[in-house]
């Protein structure tokens, strides 16, 4: 006989990154900054590579591209989207290219 309560299973698939970022926005009473300027397709292709968690230097090997190149095209997308973090780089580039 178990003393806790049951709780339901969470599985990592149940957490969608639109999801994830409501949240995440909602705890931090912000909302998504206008896009500060355009992104490139590369600046998108990294942000949805690292958006899923993809390292660094994952994506440098993936694209073929030096790991400074895809430093600086990250910053570049962070500036770009007018984002604080990384974190919200990624869930403000789900809100608008999906």
């Amino acid at each position: 006989m178990s003393v806790f309560p049951a709780v339901p299973v969470v599985r990592r698939e149940d957490f969608a990154p639109e999801i994830v970022c409501e949240v995440y926005e909602l705890g931090s009473h912000r909302r998504a900054p206008a896009l500060v300027k355009e992104l490139t397709s590369r600046q998108v292709t990294i942000g949805r590579m690292m958006s899923t968690g993809a390292k660094d230097a994952a994506i440098a090997r993936e694209l073929g591209l030096s790991l400074r190149t895809v430093r600086a095209e990250i910053g570049a997308l962070i500036a770009g989207l007018g984002a604080k973090s990384r974190f919200q780089a990624g869930c403000l580039l789900v809100r608008r290219f999906g």
